[in-house]
């Protein structure tokens, strides 16, 4: 089951163009809380994963909410990022980009197929920092 969850991934990631890689200290997962086609469509999380392989001491994974999130949840295989196919749970930091209210569901999701409390009071040291931007984020 795992390997037909992720040749969807690998597929997409193989007719890619411009897939940035490196190793660093700060392993950030870069998540877009849509499908692969909404989330590479915005300018912002592309600019966004630019500037964090920009620095020196850091990288950016990429990581999207599944097309069959419930196919995700039964076969219980972890979110995984684009680039290397690691669990989204086990990066320093998840860096979600949200650009309406109608992805906050999917950034729940992307959290519990991650392994990860929902809630900040049941994440401790031992759980990746969990940040959010994007335009949902500034809007008032």
């Amino acid at each position: 089951m795992r390997w037909s969850l992720l040749e969807p991934v690998r597929s997409r990631l193989a007719d890619e163009q411009g897939v940035l890689r490196k190793q660093a200290r700060t392993r950030i997962a870069l998540c877009y809380p849509s499908p692969y086609h909404v989330g590479m469509s915005s300018l912002g999380f592309q600019t966004i994963y630019r500037e964090i392989h920009a620095n020196d001491g850091a990288t950016a994974e990429r990581a999207f909410l599944p097309d069959d999130v419930d196919a995700w949840r039964e076969s219980r295989v972890p979110l995984c990022t684009y680039e290397s196919q690691q669990p989204v749970g086990g990066f320093s930091c998840l860096a979600f980009s949200v650009s309406y209210e109608l992805e906050l569901p999917g950034m729940f999701e992307m959290l519990d197929l991650s392994g990860l409390p929902l809630l900040r009071e049941e994440r401790d040291q031992r759980h990746p920092l969990i940040v959010c931007g994007g335009p949902l984020t500034f809007s008032i």
